[in-house]
């Protein structure tokens, strides 16, 4: 299982939300390149950055950010205001290897196709859950649709991994819930799990269960877990 550091970034800082909140941000001391070449120095190899103020807006915000820290050499997968194929398309000229789409999916039944046949395995759909639907639009708007059964149709499309976000646990430090990605595994599809990875244990339960990557932020910063214990509990770097 893969870990992948988490970079937020707004206004140019490195920050972290709870529940997505943005009334509730707190900032980092650090710049999102110093923040990079950490994970780097510490043997990762794989990082996780959100655009918060590009997912806000509709559009990028941290296309330089996103610049410099894919300059490093590091597999970026990168989401935040990709509303638009042209917003993707800059996201890729500026060093993204993933892009990580939630609302543009549901933008008409064509976009799923259109983004399998313009970005391939580039493109990774963000399956924001709350309340046990999918929440799109930086989490504000109920979509109605069921994370089992999207997945599916997607994977049939193409799709072979699939961030999945539990919004309720995000940035709480309160553990990965028990039950939550379990329907969703052994569908022949890999799934990077977010929200709420705190410990060693959760690290090693993800890992037992299968899961493809863990998302690892706000642990990280509040030192809950380093990056040696998570690999140390079953992460690969």
């Amino acid at each position: 299982m893969i870990i992948l550091p988490a970079i937020d970034l707004f206004d140019g800082k490195v920050v972290r939300l709870s529940e997505g909140d943005f009334a509730r941000k707190t900032e980092y001391g650090l710049t999102p390149l110093d923040a990079a070449k950490s994970y780097r120095e510490s043997g990762c190899g794989h990082i996780h950055v959100v655009d918060l103020e590009g997912a806000g807006c509709g559009f990028p915000r941290h296309l330089k950010e996103l610049e410099e820290i894919a300059s490093l050499g590091m597999f970026v997968q990168f989401g935040g205001g990709l509303r638009s194929v042209e917003a993707i398309r800059q996201a890729v000229s500026s060093g993204a290897d993933r892009l990580m789409v939630g609302s543009l999916l549901f933008k008409n039944e064509e976009m799923p196709q259109l983004l399998m046949d313009t970005f391939g395995d580039a493109a990774m759909p963000a399956i924001d859950v709350r309340d046990g639907q999918i929440v799109s639009s930086g989490w504000l708007e109920a979509t109605g649709r069921n994370p089992g059964e999207l997945i599916k149709k997607l994977k049939l499309i193409g799709f072979k991994a699939f961030l999945v976000t539990d919004t309720e646990r995000d940035g709480l430090l309160q553990g990965v819930r028990r039950g939550f990605y379990e329907p969703l595994i052994g569908g022949g599809y890999e799934i990077i799990a977010a929200g709420g990875i705190t410990t060693v244990q959760d690290i090693a339960w993800l890992a037992g269960l299968g899961i493809g990557g863990a998302v690892v932020g706000k642990a990280l910063y509040e030192g809950r877990i380093t990056i040696e214990e998570a690999r140390a509990a079953g992460g690969e770097l």
